[in-house]
């Protein structure tokens, strides 16, 4: 039996090929990065089967505009929780007598508590301009 090696195309066509089986559409649209037809998904998503992640697709420089401050506040979100999940491992291990310590990491922990708030304000407050632009 000859075994030949399997490329990344043939991986990315057998994965469209699945998708395409659940019900997903092949379109005309390609991916920004790598030049792949999208497949639009039963949800409604657009998606690379190469990048393996979704893609937006904007019809205005406007909407581009959106799309990016969504997803760069987004980006910044994640990376704040992430430091607030390191600062409470960090409380976990600092005893009481540490006041300095303890001092450091609590006031550490209000500013990106603060900050998390305010960009989760800011993302609802997009998400209810966004709506209220779909609806007129």
């Amino acid at each position: 039996m000859l075994m030949l090696p399997v490329r990344g195309d043939d991986l990315v066509v057998k994965k469209m090929a699945q998708l395409i089986r659940a019900g997903a559409k092949l379109t005309s649209y390609t991916c920004p990065a790598c030049g792949t037809p999208l497949l639009q998904l039963k949800t409604g998503e657009y998606y690379c089967a190469k990048c393996d992640k979704p893609v937006i697709i904007v019809r205005s420089e406007e909407e581009e505009i959106q799309v990016t401050m969504r997803f760069g506040l987004s980006e910044v979100r994640d990376t704040i929780f992430q430091k607030i999940m390191m600062i409470n491992n960090e409380l976990k291990k600092t005893t009481v007598e540490n006041v300095e310590g303890l001092q450091e990491l609590t006031r550490s922990l209000l500013l990106l508590l603060e900050a998390f708030e305010r960009i989760n304000k800011l993302m609802s407050e997009l998400q209810t301009q966004e709506e209220a632009k779909k609806r007129k």
